[in-house]
């Protein structure tokens, strides 16, 4: 079965709540990966927020593809608490604007991780530009 694409989906998209582990081993990999060495020196236990926002971001993409051409236009985060290691939180979507202009189709798309009691720990949103019709990247 093949994924839809962001730009199939309409304005009010809901993705499927996605569970998230905080594992150790994952948390050690992107540390590694972004060289941060500020983070275990100074609260070994605690998850960059921009680690939990990957995760998220990968589960999304494990429901919808970015069409080619896709851009990131824009972002911002908010981070309520810092996440711990161990911890498993949960990841919701959903596509809060659609528009088109100049053969363009903008989605803005908020996304939120709450932990076990259902409180926010990150949140976010993004803008992407997605060519439609003829427009070229």
């Amino acid at each position: 079965m093949s994924l839809p694409g962001l730009d199939q989906l309409p304005r009010g998209h809901r993705f499927a709540p996605a569970s998230l582990p905080l594992a150790d081993d994952w948390v050690d990999a992107y540390l590694q990966a972004v060289e941060d060495a500020t983070t275990p020196a100074l609260a070994p236990e605690t998850v960059p927020p921009l680690a939990t926002l990957a995760l998220a971001v990968r589960a999304l993409l494990e429901q919808a593809h970015l069409p080619e051409g896709t851009l990131h236009l824009s972002q911002e985060m908010a981070c309520h608490r810092a996440p711990r290691r161990g911890e498993t939180v949960t990841a919701e979507a959903a596509i809060v604007s659609r528009g088109e202009r100049q053969g363009w189709l903008l989605l803005g798309i908020e996304l939120t991780v709450r932990d076990q009691r259902g409180d926010p720990v990150v949140s976010g949103r993004a803008t992407l530009g997605v060519p439609s019709g003829g427009a070229r990247p």
